[in-house]
């Protein structure tokens, strides 16, 4: 029994660290290809940027962080990405100028200089058949 509970303590132990390495993949992963808030606003009135609000604690926020990856690899020729996580430090830009919505996560849309915007609810996010035909309608 003695053995027994040492494997079972060891196994608990590995997983712990295989996922405390996928998180770090993940998140090296989104900062490497990230803008900033700043970068992609100065850029909006010539590329439209795209938006995830998000934070850590929100329920499934990281399936809303790797969708959100998966679009920026399908349409980063014609947007910019940005991911704001809310809890961090980095995003005292954004909410000076903007109203942090409670239902978590949501993507804005800014073309134009941030003069034209819409919001997207969650919802449409996760679904491909809601929200890619609004990002093409977005760039019209």
């Amino acid at each position: 029994m003695e053995f027994g509970s040492f494997i079972l303590k060891r196994v608990f132990i590995m997983k712990k660290i295989l996922t405390l390495l996928a998180v770090s993949l993940l998140l090296i992963t989104t900062k490497a290809n990230a803008m900033t808030f700043e970068e992609a606003y100065a850029q909006s009135s010539v590329k439209p940027m795209l938006i995830l609000v998000y934070a850590d604690w929100a329920e499934n926020a990281q399936s809303y962080v790797q969708a959100f990856n998966a679009l920026q690899a399908e349409f980063g020729e014609t947007y910019n990405f940005v991911t704001l996580n809310i809890a961090s430090s980095d995003t005292k830009a954004f909410n000076a100028r903007y109203h942090i919505y409670p239902n978590l996560p949501y993507v804005l849309m800014f073309r134009d200089g941030g003069k034209v915007s819409r919001y997207i609810q969650r919802e449409c996010i996760l679904d491909e058949s809601c929200l890619v035909p609004k990002l093409k309608s977005f760039v019209l």
